[in-house]
C-alpha cells in the first residue's frame, strides 16, 4: 500500500530592523519565497533599552511602535511589489530573545537575518544579534551579508 505524505509548507522568518541590510535580507527572502512557496513571516523588535511595556501612553513608546509598524509596513509593500506575501509582528524587548523566542513560539524552520557587523573588541564584549540568534534558535538561521 502506498503512503500519500503531505508536502510540508516551510516557516520562514525574516527579521528586520529598517538598516540598509534590510532591503538585502527582504531580496534573499523575496526569491526563497518564490522558490518554495513557504509562509513567511516579518518580524521587528523595539528594542528594550527602556521597559516600555509597562508605560505604553508615552511618546517615546508611541513613536519607537510607530517606527516599528512603519518598517514592516514598507517591507511588506516590498515583498508585495515582488508577488511575495508575507504576515507581520512587531514585538519588544531583547532583539536576540525576543527573535528566538518567536521563532520558537511560531514553530519557524528558518531564520533569515542581517549582520551588521560588529567587529573587534566591541563584538568580543557585547557580541551580536546574528551571533546570539544563531547559538540558541532552534532552527536553521542565515546571515546576509
Amino acid at each position: 500500500m502506498e503512503e500519500k505524505h503531505e508536502k510540508k509548507i516551510i516557516k520562514v522568518m525574516a527579521a528586520i530592523d529598517g538598516s540598509p541590510m534590510t532591503d538585502l535580507v527582504l531580496a534573499h527572502c523575496a526569491r526563497y519565497a518564490k522558490m518554495s512557496a513557504c509562509d513567511l513571516t516579518l518580524l521587528h523588535v523595539i528594542e528594550d533599552i527602556i521597559p516600555l511595556t509597562g508605560i505604553p501612553d508615552t511618546p517615546l513608546y508611541k513613536e519607537r511602535k510607530n517606527e516599528g509598524m512603519a518598517i514592516l509596513a514598507r517591507a511588506e509593500k516590498i515583498l508585495k511589489d515582488q508577488g511575495v506575501d508575507c504576515k507581520t509582528i512587531l514585538m519588544e524587548g531583547p532583539v536576540a530573545q525576543q527573535i528566538v523566542n518567536a521563532a520558537e513560539n511560531s514553530g519557524i524552520d528558518y531564520i533569515f537575518m542581517g549582520s551588521r557587523g560588529l567587529r573587534g573588541l566591541k563584538r568580543m564584549l557585547l557580541g551580536s544579534v546574528a551571533d546570539t540568534v544563531t547559538k540558541y534558535a532552534h532552527c536553521a538561521v542565515t546571515i546576509i551579508r
